[in-house]
């Protein structure tokens, strides 16, 4: 909720969130087609929801040099779906998620209402 009702035009925030959607859904999209990172994600905490984005060298830094596949397990991990690829392990019913809470560095600028991932590191 601080990250919503900051006054300061330009501020960082050390929060603790659940990643519940991304855009795009496809990996091998996240990159525009000169290689730069773009990614929107839906972030929550219990007080609210938010979008925040994964751009450039802070989505160089997050996504942590991880390869297609390696990307791919992580972000299930992230939304908390189930990789069923290898262990066996059947869909969950009704497609209920958990999705892990998890420490997240943002940057907040209050006149654009954006939000930014930045010095966050994805570990494989």
């Amino acid at each position: 909720m601080d990250v919503l009702t900051c006054q300061k035009v330009r501020k960082k925030f050390r929060c603790v969130i659940r990643f519940v959607a991304v855009i795009p859904w496809r990996v091998e999209d996240f990159r525009s087609p000169d290689g730069v990172y773009r990614v929107k994600f839906t972030l929550e905490d219990p007080t609210a929801r938010i979008h925040a984005y994964s751009y450039a060298e802070d989505g160089e830094k997050f996504f942590n040099g991880l390869s297609t596949g390696g990307l791919k397990r992580k972000l299930n991990e992230l939304l908390g779906v189930p990789n069923s690829d290898d262990d066996g392990q059947e869909e969950i019913e009704g497609g209920a998620r958990n999705p892990p809470w998890v420490q997240c560095c943002l940057k907040s600028h209050s006149i654009k209402r954006r939000r930014w991932i930045f010095d966050t590191k994805l570990v494989g």
